[in-house]
């Protein structure tokens, strides 16, 4: 029964919504009928890597995604970013599912000899509508915001590919930002609030920050853009989020940015990069719950780093020399001596590369200068070097043997000190240089690497394609080093772009209605990346559009170590589910059988028992429900129809992921007209487990006590469980439709177990309504051979939107005695 008090309430929610009535004055179109199509939002912490996460998470700054993680509401997984590990790269892999489609931050492009900075606007653009061209764009129809790409999005705001006049203008007409400001008015007190106290604590840390002997200059100049970027545009990223739910766009990607600029500044494990945190994580909530209340369409929501960062020390602090300098000196012997040594990263003139950022991204002219430039003459004669953080390029004027290279590349890292140089040797062999010796890939892989690096295998493959990159330099230099803490070549205290194993971790929070495919690291740890997770939001999005031939690269290297083999299942507990699924159609009135397979995932069950499913009926748009919940989790099942008017079914399921034999399947009562009784009835199937053979029973029992009582009796008798020998194990699982203390538990028990009564730790919860659980009615029982290793009953979002029931899931254990 769905709640009419549930749509009600979301219906006068819906009337006074100060979103609502801020889309409708500034004319955006909510026109979207009441729907049920899937809908997603991405939201990108930038910067976060798994660790940083992990941590605030227990230090309490993310208070919100750490009650849906511990819910099941998420799978937890690690996000490998691919090379190189910035922002440009790796949205180029999530939204077009292109893998190193830049070789940095910035480079030189060989082409038309140009300076690349992928947050200037010109060159964004350039990349984005290549990658179009080459790609479908993920975001197609949708809108994007604070990020690189516009990915085929209708709206685009903040992005470097978009970012224009014309944008701007229309965002800040004076009416516009009137009628914000009145319906915002307590929100807009709050945020200056948190503008004045970031402003505070920005000039504390500027004090700290010329204590420890940082740039004055951009210690001034970081306070403005600091509060611009951790607060203004938080809170104006909530507001665009939360308009574009409520348009119903079919697709969503916001990206947080806060963190990320400041863990530049101050480390990536720093007081002031994680302050910012809870600030996101509200705006999560805020999001997170527009989008599940959404009558639109059917939302889920995907958190997660595009990257991590790693501490750095500045390798100009511990060199007393720039990159550029340190070039300079190597290539003032050998071949290219008397050459002139060009360097496109003056930062000296320009202050730090964080404060550039931050100038650029909020259109801060005074400041802001442009990016050096070679000449063409420069460019013919010169050797010009570009590092943005700790990756670099050197682009050589000519050609040289690889025996050239390689004495170039010891004189870089023995006198100059540069951690790690890379170059394509012999047969366009990928060489490497550090402080260990002279290495080839993939063979070497640990020496460069380290030996705990967490996606070994991934890294060696994409180093190798970012090193054949058209723009990538003759010489490559890193300030990764797997033996002493890692380096950049700007001024920064936290670094990510280069290979090593925090920056290239970041992490994913995955709805379970979203199927991605994992990848597993040598330790066994599961992990996606961004073509995975491009692939599983378009499959999401766009169902009925299957995307075209895709070029990738899934091949790892054959000398670098794979994932290890799995444990027995034989030894693995057996995960049962039972759970009324009603018709498929949520508390919301939404059909959604995608949310029932979501439900089913978060628990990871190996069988499931099913009731109230439809097959071929009208209300329930002609699914065969058991069908499709089966396939989408790759199961095999067995349908039984307790009822059929004219080919329209209603009726029980057992879904399994060993292979089951039916056994036999009938009514314990007929339907009584008089009394409006329905039928109801029982399937008995047997499952063919890794540990043995199990029976299992499902039954959906009557709203009648006299019901109830007569088929119990018909299901404890000699055609039943009575017909099951009592050395073989035996589940019984359904909504019973009655509560534990009733005459049918009791006669149940003296037969089997109700497995919530012996799990430890466990308490017992109602499992009727989803919303706001009052009765216990959905139960599993079971013989003597299983030990109750656990018990839980999701009580996720989507669990309490997607029946009028909870299910439960017990993990069950066969003893061997």
């Amino acid at each position: 029964m769905i709640s009419p008090l549930v749509l009600l309430k979301r219906r006068w929610r819906r009337k006074i919504s100060r979103t609502r009535w801020i889309a409708r004055l500034l004319k955006r179109d909510l026109s979207a009928p009441h729907g049920d199509e899937p809908g997603l939002v991405i939201l990108q912490i930038d910067g976060l890597a798994r660790t940083q996460l992990d941590r605030a998470l227990a230090d309490g700054r993310m208070p919100f995604l750490k009650k849906l993680i511990d819910r099941g509401h998420f799978e937890h997984l690690s996000f490998y970013s691919g090379l190189p590990s910035t922002t440009p790269a790796v949205q180029a892999e999530v939204m077009f599912g292109a893998r190193c489609a830049v070789p940095a931050f910035q480079f030189l492009n060989r082409e038309s000899g140009e300076t690349v900075l992928m947050y200037e606007q010109e060159w964004a653009k350039r990349v984005g509508t290549r990658l179009a061209a080459e790609h479908q764009p993920l975001l197609e129809g949708g809108r994007s915001y604070s990020n690189i790409y516009a990915a085929g999005a209708v709206e685009s705001r903040f992005c470097a590919e978009t970012m224009d006049a014309a944008n701007l203008r229309d965002m800040t007409r004076p009416w516009k930002l009137a009628i914000v400001a009145a319906l915002y008015f307590f929100t807009i007190l709050r945020v200056t609030a948190l503008a004045i106290l970031e402003f505070f604590i920005a000039v504390g840390d500027m004090i700290r920050g010329l204590a420890g002997r940082q740039h004055w200059r951009a210690e001034l100049h970081s306070i403005p853009s600091r509060v611009g970027v951790s607060i203004v545009m938080r809170e104006w990223l909530r507001v665009m989020l939360k308009l574009s739910v409520e348009e119903g766009a079919p697709i969503i990607y916001g990206n947080f940015l806060g963190y990320d600029e400041q863990a530049h500044r101050r480390g990536p494990d720093s007081w002031f990069a994680h302050w910012g945190l809870k600030g996101i994580d509200g705006v999560i909530e805020d999001v997170f719950r527009t989008a599940h209340r959404s009558d639109a369409r059917d939302y889920e929501v995907i958190v997660f780093s595009d990257h991590g960062q790693e501490r750095t020390a500045i390798y100009e602090n511990e060199t007393e020399a720039t990159i550029h300098q340190a070039a300079e000196r190597a290539f003032s012997a050998g071949t290219l001596a008397g050459r002139k040594v060009r360097g496109l990263d003056d930062y000296g003139a320009r202050g730090p590369e964080t404060d550039q950022r931050d100038r650029h991204l909020l259109r801060m002219k005074r400041g802001r200068k442009d990016v050096p430039q070679a000449t063409a003459e420069e460019l013919e004669n010169d050797v010009i070097v570009t590092a943005l953080g700790p990756l670099g390029h050197i682009y050589l004027p000519v050609k040289l043997s690889h025996a050239e290279l390689r004495d170039y590349a010891r004189r870089l890292v023995q006198e100059e000190h540069v951690p790690l140089v890379l170059f394509r040797g012999e047969h366009g062999r990928l060489e490497a240089r550090n402080p260990l010796g002279e290495w080839r890939l993939p063979e070497d892989a640990v020496q460069i690497f380290g030996p705990d690096h967490p996606f070994l295998a991934e890294a060696v493959g994409d180093l190798m394609r970012l090193a054949e990159h058209p723009d990538a330099g003759d010489l490559m230099v890193s300030g990764w080093s797997n033996q002493r803490e890692p380096s950049t070549f700007v001024h920064e205290n936290g670094a990510h772009g280069s290979i090593g194993s925090e920056e290239t971790r970041g992490f994913a929070l995955i709805p379970h209605a979203i199927h991605l495919h994992h990848r597993r690291a040598a330790d066994g740890q599961r992990y996606i990346r961004g073509v995975d997770l491009y692939r599983g939001a378009w499959r999401f999005v766009h169902p009925d559009r299957p995307l075209a031939h895709h070029r990738d690269h899934d091949a790892v290297p054959s000398s670098v170590s794979s994932a290890p083999a799995t444990d027995d299942e034989s030894t693995q507990p057996l995960r049962v589910m039972t759970y009324n699924i009603h018709s498929c159609i949520g508390i919301d009135g939404k059909i959604r059988p995608e949310r029932i397979v979501s439900v089913i995932r978060s628990c990871r069950a190996d069988v499931i028992a099913l009731q109230e499913v439809d097959a071929n009926r009208h209300r329930s748009r002609r699914h065969e429900q058991a069908r499709m919940i089966a396939e989408a989790l790759s199961m095999s099942h067995h349908y039984y129809a307790v009822a059929d008017w004219d080919g329209e079914q209603y009726g029980l399921a057992v879904i399994s992921r060993f292979p089951l034999e039916h056994v036999q399947s009938a009514h314990l009562t007929a339907a009584d007209h008089a009394k409006r009784s329905e039928a109801r009835g029982a399937m008995w199937v047997k499952l063919k487990t890794p540990a043995g053979v199990v029976h299992v029973i499902n039954t959906h029992f009557g709203l009648r006590r006299a019901e109830r009582q007569r088929q119990t009796a018909i299901l404890l008798g000699d055609e039943w469980l009575g017909k099951i020998p009592a050395d073989e194990p035996v589940l019984l699982c359904g909504d019973l439709n009655t509560g534990p203390k009733s005459p049918i538990c009791a006669s149940l028990g003296r037969r089997l177990v109700d497995v919530a009564c012996r799990a430890p730790n466990y308490k017992p919860r109602a499992t009727f309504i989803s919303t706001m659980p009052v009765r216990r009615l959905d139960y599993i029982f079971a013989s003597e051979h299983f030990e109750v290793v656990a018990l839980r009953q999701p009580r996720t979002p989507t669990a309490k939107l997607a029946s009028d029931h909870l299910p439960v899931c017990a993990e069950l254990r066969l003893r061997t005695e």
